[in-house]
């Protein structure tokens, strides 16, 4: 019988939070997964890169979340979920996804749509985006930010990135 472990690690290649919020690459280990390896990246120990990104819960269980999307710049790329990472540590925000969007002159920018756990709370733009940058480890934030009522979501929960794109 195989045994395969999983992990979701950061990228100081530490075990995330178990608190379901923490974003992490999911690797795997085990003799199954060393027959898929050939074109994955690995780390020294045995432990293979799968390419997904995912959170771990309160009770040990992993839950994949939407690939890492990448936006060029510059300065180098922006990941749209580490943008939500650092924009869901704020206060007054309950969800908040990240999509690239068409940009004239930079190619694509970041733009968050962020949903309030007070519906009425006055917060503007311009204090979201100047706590992503506080809050950045690399300088990166969303260019815009939309405030919305609701993420559109499939009947299991998942936000559907595509929609966003509508609403613009």
């Amino acid at each position: 019988m195989q045994q395969t472990e999983v992990r979701v690690i950061n990228h100081k290649g530490e075990d995330v939070t178990p608190n379901g919020m923490e974003i992490g690459d999911i690797i795997v280990k085990g003799n199954g997964a060393l027959q898929h390896a050939e074109h994955q990246q690995t780390l020294g120990d045995g432990w293979i890169f799968t390419g997904d990104k995912g959170t771990v819960d309160e009770h040990g269980r992993i839950h994949v979340q939407e690939a890492r999307k990448d936006i060029p710049q510059a300065t180098g790329a922006i990941s749209t979920a580490y943008l939500e990472q650092i924009l869901l540590q704020h206060p007054s925000i309950q969800e908040a996804a990240v999509i690239p969007v068409p940009h004239k002159e930079k190619g694509e920018i970041a733009h968050a749509f962020i949903v309030l756990k007070e519906k009425k709370a006055a917060i503007s733009e311009e204090a979201l985006i100047s706590f992503c940058e506080q809050h950045s480890e690399d300088s990166t934030y969303p260019s815009r930010i939309s405030i919305v009522d609701d993420l559109p979501k499939t009947s299991s929960g998942k936000i559907l990135k595509v929609e966003l794109r509508n609403r613009l």
